[in-house]
């Protein structure tokens, strides 16, 4: 992560990251999920109040890391990415984890956004938050969000507020819902292949899609290894499948701990230091 991303993060709560993803991946991706079209559903999400609604619902894609090959194998490459390894690690320090299941969210035109959420107040969020002390960045969950399709200005999809995961104050409903103070709310342009990192800290949310291509953007949501956000179920033993997996990727879906911890170097290497 190099002093100029740093420094947008720091003042954004955000980062873009153009062509993060090739075209093959990118093209991977599309495919896996083109041959997996059955396993769509309804995104259980769903705000109908605001400017943040649309008539259709969001469609929703999760269980890929165990979907056939070879349609699986992308999705579990992207877990310890060797692009995204240095950006964890200057975020969270070695020893981050997944913290919950990856996910993919698409729709065409019509399609509803989701109502501005985040953590903005003067009350610590012991999940949700961002701090900077003696030269180093740490956040709770944040979200890699990897766009598969283009996203050109005012198309809608994800939108944040920039600078407020440092905000002292909450918002309020009408700017949640998108009804005041819009010119706030910026909607993020990407290309195909661009990575977008957000502190969940910082308010996020959906604009309503008005492109005439579908909308496909994979969420990748990760933790400081001593923190789980999103409650469900997390593995303590590991299925079988993850066997199948790199060293660095298991580490990624160990459940949060620190003792003895696999921690990933920048350049993919796995090390568990002990403690006496």
């Amino acid at each position: 992560m190099n002093d100029r991303e740093k420094f947008l993060f720091d003042l954004q709560g955000f980062l873009k990251v153009e062509g993060f993803l090739s075209a093959d991946e990118v093209r991977a991706f599309n495919d896996a999920f083109d041959a997996n079209s059955e396993s769509r559903v309804d995104d259980p999400n769903h705000h109908p109040e605001g400017n943040t609604y649309g008539p259709k619902r969001r469609g929703m894609f999760t269980g890929m890391l165990t979907w056939d090959q070879p349609h699986c194998q992308p999705f579990r490459d992207l877990l310890a990415h060797p692009k995204s390894i240095p950006y964890l690690n200057t975020l969270f320090g070695r020893g981050w984890k997944m913290d919950h299941a990856p996910f993919m969210l698409t729709g065409g035109r019509g399609t509803e956004g989701l109502v501005i959420h985040g953590s903005t107040s003067r009350h610590f969020d012991d999940a949700q938050y961002y701090i900077y002390r003696n030269g180093q960045m740490r956040c709770g969950m944040i979200v890699c969000q990897f766009q598969l399709t283009d996203v050109n200005e005012g198309d809608g999809g994800l939108c944040v507020v920039p600078g407020s995961h440092k905000a002292n104050f909450p918002a309020t409903e009408q700017i949640r819902r998108w009804e005041q103070d819009q010119q706030v709310v910026y909607n993020v342009p990407c290309k195909a292949g661009d990575l977008v990192i957000f502190n969940e800290a910082t308010l996020h949310g959906t604009l309503p899609w008005t492109a005439e291509h579908e909308r496909r953007s994979l969420l990748y949501r990760y933790s400081p290894r001593t923190l789980h956000f999103a409650g469900g179920t997390y593995h303590v033993s590991q299925p079988d499948w993850v066997s199948e997996l790199t060293e660095a990727q298991q580490a990624v879906l160990e459940p949060p701990y620190i003792y003895n911890r696999p921690l990933i170097n920048d350049d993919g290497s796995v090390e568990r230091p002990r403690r006496g």
